[in-house]
């Protein structure tokens, strides 16, 4: 890791130069790795009671019998013809009295009271009929199996065409036919089984032949080296969090469109680099923005030469191997962690060759999964919790998105955690089975 330490000479004639014989600039710009802690294992503890010896088990949710259902009180009663028209008899052309009425005919005097109230509103129509008996007016559907075909096999291959796109292809599909969009969408929902969803974007080499491959040979490799995600894995990994992160829908008035205003359209944001495990939330920090700027007495002011390096600004290796040294040093303070796999992607950031020393050093294993497989990595599942509850509102006036962020792990409990990673291990099977994911 760079230090920031750094020497300057001064060759006796008023002129400073650094430890690579350059000159020396008034202000100096040191890459800062600086990492903030949000949460860590050991505060994770004090709230939740956590057996770090008893890893053997799977902790998927635990599933508990459905209380049973009360009895109902009394049959739903089904009246007949003669009743409704004794009811009307006592009650209109006798004038008896209403409680009357429904002990004569053996009515409820509840359901009775809807039958007077619709005789007297209309008793041109007749005895009340019964609402379910009546055939309604609805117009018989233009659609039928065929057009079903059509819509399934089209909404297959397009998936984010539209509903108009939907009326279109059957318009064109079948001569002469004319119909809504409206009649259209009900039969996609009611016949069809379609339904609207937010995308779920995944690349095209997710489920390649290749990367299909490459994940049944990892997932068999390291089976058979005894991995085992609830016992002896740590999962790490970093995201990215941003103040406009909102909700992808909102309500609005019909016909308008609906609008949430940003702070700015170039977002302050913050990146996170975490770790997690049975035991709980072992390390989450965000990576603190800005490197450090020093003033350098004696040095003129002067523009950066061409040949000087470009400082980085966003998050690099550097902060990876700083954010792997935080967490092994908590790891090293619970003897059952000992020998863990530490589980991670191969991110360009994760350098290998800097951070696979320093893991191993500290007896853990370093594991790096297959390509484009984010479903193997538990804390993938964190990242998308911590995401939702940033995003459930817009940030209060005394908020800011480090303070979201914080209030958001702590969201998070023992057995949400638990449930990612045994939706981990229930991706196993099909990844050996060499299906997609």
């Amino acid at each position: 890791m760079a230090s920031d330490l750094r020497f300057y000479n001064e060759d006796g004639q008023g002129h400073i130069y650094d430890e690579d014989g350059r000159e020396a600039m008034a202000v100096d710009e040191i890459p800062s790795f600086r990492l903030t802690k949000l949460k860590i294992l050991q505060n994770f503890i004090k709230h939740t009671e956590v057996d770090m010896s008893g890893l053997s088990e799977g902790y998927d949710t635990t599933m508990k019998d459905a209380p049973k259902k009360k009895d109902r009180a009394a049959e739903y009663t089904k009246y007949t013809p003669y009743q409704r028209e004794a009811y009307i008899h006592y009650a209109f052309e006798k004038g008896l009295t209403h409680d009357e009425s429904c002990r004569l005919a053996n009515v409820n005097k509840y359901t009775a009271r809807k039958w007077r109230a619709e005789y007297k509103s209309n008793p041109d129509a007749g005895v009340p009929e019964k609402k379910t008996n009546k055939t309604g007016k609805q117009r018989i559907s233009q659609l039928n199996e065929q057009h079903k075909d059509i819509l399934i096999r089209f909404y297959d291959e397009k998936p984010i065409a539209t509903i108009q796109d939907g009326v279109e292809a059957l318009t064109n599909s079948f001569e002469g036919l004319t119909i809504k969009k409206t009649r259209v969408a009900e039969f996609m929902k009611n016949e069809c089984n379609l339904s609207l969803k937010s995308i779920a974007r995944n690349p095209v080499q997710q489920n390649s032949t290749k990367t299909v491959e490459a994940r049944a040979a990892w997932v068999a490799e390291w089976v058979a080296k005894g991995i085992d995600y609830h016992n002896n894995c740590m999962f790490v990994d970093e995201s990215c969090f941003n103040v406009n992160m909102t909700r992808g829908r909102a309500w609005s008035k019909k016909g308008e469109p609906a609008i949430e205003e940003t702070p700015s359209t170039k977002a302050v944001s913050k990146t996170a680099l975490g770790a997690v495990s049975s035991a709980g939330v072992v390390n989450v920090s965000i990576r603190e923005a800005g490197n450090v700027k020093r003033k350098v007495a004696g040095a003129t002011k002067r523009k950066a030469p061409e040949d000087w390096l470009n400082l980085p600004k966003g998050t690099t290796g550097n902060h990876f191997m700083q954010s792997a040294v935080d967490t092994v040093d908590i790891m090293d303070q619970f003897p059952e962690m000992r020998g863990y796999h530490i589980v991670t992607d191969n991110a360009p950031i994760h350098v290998h060759n800097i951070v696979d020393p320093i893991i191993i050093r500290r007896e853990y294993i370093p594991v790096y999964l297959p390509p484009y497989s984010p479903e193997l990595n538990s804390i993938e599942q964190l990242w998308k919790d911590l995401k939702d509850y940033v995003k459930r509102d817009k940030l209060e006036d005394n908020e800011t998105l480090t303070s979201r962020m914080m209030d958001a792990c702590e969201k998070v409990t023992l057995q949400n955690i638990r449930n990612y990673i045994q939706h981990s291990i229930n991706i196993l099977p099909k990844c050996l089975n060499k299906e997609p994911i």
